[in-house]
């Protein structure tokens, strides 16, 4: 389950972002409580919108996103979401491919704000004593995906503040990635709990029955 094909073709890499970037992108889009149309995040993942040839290419493109997008949603939907193979901090080929999974990621949940502080007041209102650890466990994700998002400057920051220790202490954090993957994908389920309709937006957005 990734966009490889799709990139293995030169025209269209021109046209969007990279694999690693547009993966992130496309999987926080999915982790959203309120799960938000390809016309909110499609934009995210293009480069030059000039550089596209024709609609045929248009076509293809948007199809294969929209099919990664379905199985995205459909593995959180299965809870079989696993971190991509290459999101790793172990060489700096990799470490750059995890760059930029995490800042699509992030983009994503910026850019998705509202709907999940819609999400977080509907909890706060129907089960307020969900919400103390609730946002423990979303800032603990959050500062992981940045972190890895740009490496560099949250070694920087850690060492303003006195924080000597944060880039020796890198690898031992990336090996916790994939559970705050998955801790990341629980919270948005829990959130989505409390607003009306997400289940049968779970459903219609499921990719057997689309």
């Amino acid at each position: 389950m990734n966009l490889l094909a799709l990139y293995e073709q030169p025209e269209n890499v021109h046209f969007l972002h990279s694999r690693y970037f547009v993966e992130g992108c496309i999987t926080g889009a999915c982790a959203c409580p309120e799960i938000p149309l390809p016309d909110t995040w499609l934009p995210w993942t293009i480069k030059q919108h000039e550089q596209v040839q024709d609609n045929e290419q248009a076509d293809y493109i948007f199809s294969q996103l929209f099919t990664y997008f379905k199985q995205v949603l459909g593995a959180m939907k299965d809870q079989q979401l696993t971190l991509p193979s290459y999101a790793l901090y172990n060489t700096p080929e990799n470490s750059k491919a995890l760059a930029q999974y995490c800042s699509g990621l992030m983009l994503a949940h910026q850019s998705t704000e509202r709907e999940w502080a819609h999400a977080w007041k509907n909890m706060q209102t129907q089960a307020p004593s969900e919400a103390p650890k609730l946002s423990k466990d979303l800032q603990h994700c959050l500062l992981v995906f940045s972190t890895f998002a740009d490496p560099t400057l949250a070694i920087q920051q850690a060492h303003a503040r006195g924080e000597k220790q944060l880039e020796d202490k890198l690898p031992l954090i990336a090996q916790s990635l994939s559970s705050t993957l998955k801790q990341y994908v629980s919270m948005s389920g829990k959130l989505a709990a409390y607003l009306p309709n997400q289940f049968e937006t779970f459903v219609q957005a499921d990719p057997k029955k689309v």
